[in-house]
């Protein structure tokens, strides 16, 4: 009976279904209570393009799965924005692509993401992003813990990787295609909710999550060897760990965690400007040709050679 005062035509119940599904998630998920604060800049392109970044973070109990959502919106009247650099982070990413789409050129293979829901496994270097004109894409930044607690335990497979949602077997009953046009806000809500039947913890999810924030607070700077030891385990058994559940060893993670540090030092200094050699001494690196070494391998240029304003790079609150 409610079917058929919403299907008098195909067209109007197909229109309705879709309405009618998001109206009632909607419903489910409202008593979820998210607040959101946001920050935004301008991109600065050397052809006068405004793309606009915008960050939002979230409180709460949400906040321990769901590090930020940034989000690329290039508008319909503006050329496409073309080669920027999105350094690895530590973290898994899931993209709602709206529009034109976005092409990825990654350790030399380009890739076309069309409109849809992806999942982004760990990034072990620089990729580069097209952002087609007429594109919104919303990336859903899930700290390096997550995925364990969510029945994941083949990471690795997905390492370097960018796959359609769908194509994982955890992720395809969720229908996260619902997402699409869905605000940041709802968009938090609805993965809140769609995670709760899979979610799990046991002696496996308390390591990895409390080995990866010790990772995190030290900011890189922590060995291996000592990471095991502080949670009790031997080193082969945290790298078999972390390559099931994170998809890449521990300490390839704290050279990723170690290298934004130094990043983030160079994009936002405090007081002064440190030179390369203090920059490297200061984040842990035995001199400055070790620094530059490191950096290049996972940003694909030197320190000096590094321009900010060719990279997609989190904004300082």
């Amino acid at each position: 009976m409610y079917q058929k005062q919403y299907f008098s035509t195909i067209s109007e119940g197909i229109h309705s279904t879709v309405i009618a599904g998001k109206q009632l998630i909607l419903k489910i998920i409202n008593f979820i209570d998210i607040r959101f604060f946001f920050y935004s800049f301008t991109i600065e392109k050397s052809y006068k393009m405004n793309p606009i970044y915008q960050e939002y973070y979230v409180n709460g109990s949400i906040a321990h799965f769901i590090k930020k959502l940034w989000i690329l919106n290039n508008q319909e009247d503006q050329p496409s924005i073309l080669n920027k650099g999105v350094p690895p982070n530590g973290c898994f990413t899931i993209a709602i692509v709206q529009g034109e789409g976005l092409n990825i050129r990654h350790k030399n293979q380009s890739k076309k993401l069309s409109e849809g829901i992806y999942f982004c496994g760990q990034i072990t270097e620089t990729m580069y992003i097209d952002i087609y004109s007429g594109t919104k894409a919303t990336m859903i930044q899930l700290f390096p813990w997550t995925p364990v607690h969510f029945g994941i335990s083949d990471a690795y497979l997905f390492t370097d990787h960018i796959c359609p949602a769908d194509e994982i077997a955890r992720l395809k009953t969720l229908d996260l295609n619902m997402m699409i046009g869905l605000s940041n806000r709802l968009i938090c809500k609805y993965i809140a909710t769609a995670f709760v039947p899979f979610f799990k913890t046991d002696s496996n999810t308390a390591l990895i999550i409390e080995s990866t924030q010790i990772i995190i607070a030290s900011k890189g700077n922590i060995t291996v060897s000592s990471l095991a030891q502080s949670m009790n385990c031997s080193v082969r058994q945290l790298q078999k760990l972390f390559k099931k559940f994170i998809g890449i060893s521990p300490k390839f993670l704290i050279r990723i965690i170690n290298v934004r540090e130094a990043l983030d030092d160079m994009v936002y200094p405090n007081f002064f400007s440190l030179t390369m050699a203090q920059l490297a001494l200061s984040n842990g690196y035995y001199d400055q040709p070790h620094f530059n070494r490191t950096f290049a391998s996972f940003i694909k240029t030197t320190p000096k050679n590094f321009i900010k304003e060719d990279y997609l790079l989190t904004i300082k609150k």
